[in-house]
């Protein structure tokens, strides 16, 4: 019998309906059970604590006093059966709570923090530079009106979003103020630009646009990556510029990836229809497909992909599907805010996988280690990837 069906029957024990032969199979079993076997005293070191500590709940929750439970009397007596199985099922029930934390002692790894030393996930958190350089931290800002321009008011409308409304005195502008939006590592943001459009801003990542647009085209420059739901005009394309390469649209849904430790710019195309052009090639994109451009590559690299998971990180969660771990680390240093080192020679292996990243950083590098394959150590905002 496993210890998963030995507490299953113990339980059916318990609420009086075990049959005459369950209830025979049970005493059968429990003389097979080690209640604190080697394994058990060189994992926690003080057997005598744990002893004391089981029988004070067993006294505490069944009435029955274990003073001689551990004396090496016969354990055939009736009564001393169902006191001893008590004490099983409480020792088994801590076992198993206690099975992860004891897995990731013996590989090494170190990710049982306390509270005061944990991970927390990324925030709401941003800072907008306006055009005159002053610089505001919007979390420290009550909602409504933080910021008026030329042709445009600045509202912080929520905790996470920051829009911006049109004055409708800039038509004889045709050099409008920019502002910047900036997301630092472990950080998450929105912004509604005074067209409409609507922009997501993923961790370490900033957005540069006029506060209301002008001429023949709606200009932004980005760094990061960011999820785009481009409001229509025919007669004013949008284009985002991100490391010399220019995205085209005239109202779609896309979300560029774009950061300057990345090899590879990527544009995944969801709604719509967009045009991407670089020094060297051209590319237009359907939805479901992604374009990747590379420095040293002369062309845009044009293939299928799975939409959903590249913009998980704005539904509040990471998709990885078969993804190196080192890129994969990445974005969990850039969203928790952590540095991450690899020790020589780590593996290279992809994984693959879906978690909340509102999850503490413990969650997901211990979903990491359940494949075997790598372990991690916490050393203050440090992660240590080993094998």
């Amino acid at each position: 019998m496993s210890r998963q069906d030995f507490n299953t029957l113990y339980e059916k024990f318990l609420s009086g309906k075990c049959t005459e032969e369950e209830r025979k199979l049970l005493d059968s079993y429990f003389d097979e059970i080690k209640l604190l076997d080697d394994e058990w005293e060189d994992i926690l070191g003080d057997k005598q604590r744990i002893e004391k500590s089981i029988r004070n709940r067993i006294n505490t929750e069944t009435g029955i006093n274990t003073n001689n439970v551990f004396k090496p009397v016969s354990l055939k007596r009736a009564w001393l059966k169902y006191a001893a199985i008590i004490l099983i099922f409480i020792t088994i029930a801590g076992l198993i709570s206690l099975q992860h934390w004891f897995h990731w002692q013996k590989q090494g790894s170190d990710l049982s923090i306390n509270k005061k030393g944990s991970i927390k996930p990324g925030l709401n958190l941003a800072y907008l530079t306006l055009a005159n350089g002053a610089s505001i931290v919007i979390s420290n800002k009550a909602n409504g009106v933080i910021a008026k321009s030329a042709g445009a008011s600045v509202n912080k409308i929520s905790d996470s979003v920051l829009a911006y409304t049109s004055t409708g005195n800039h038509q004889n502008n045709t050099h409008p103020d920019s502002n910047q939006l900036s997301v630092p590592r472990g950080g998450v943001f929105q912004t509604v630009l005074s067209d409409g459009t609507k922009i997501w801003l993923n961790s370490a990542s900033s957005l540069k646009y006029p506060v209301a647009f002008a001429g023949t085209e709606r200009r932004v420059v980005l760094s990061g990556e960011a999820y785009f739901e481009v409001a229509k005009n025919k007669h004013m394309p949008f284009k985002v510029c991100v490391n010399g390469m220019d995205i085209k649209v005239l109202g779609t849904h896309f979300n560029v990836m774009a950061y300057h430790d990345e090899d590879v710019e990527k544009i995944t195309l969801l709604e719509g229809s967009v045009k991407l052009e670089s020094p060297t090639g051209k590319a237009l994109l359907i939805p479901g497909q992604q374009g990747s451009f590379a420095a040293d590559s002369p062309n845009f690299v044009v293939k299928p992909v799975n939409t959903a998971d590249v913009v998980a990180w704005k539904d509040g969660y990471f998709i990885f599907d078969n993804v190196p771990l080192h890129d994969i680390m990445k974005s969990i240093s850039r969203w928790y805010n952590v540095d991450v080192f690899f020790k020589d020679n780590i593996n290279s292996n992809s994984f693959g996988g879906t978690i909340s990243r509102s999850q503490d950083i413990r969650v997901v590098l211990e979903a990491l280690e359940e494949t075997g394959s790598v372990h991690f150590k916490i050393e203050g905002r440090r992660v240590i990837v080993m094998d």
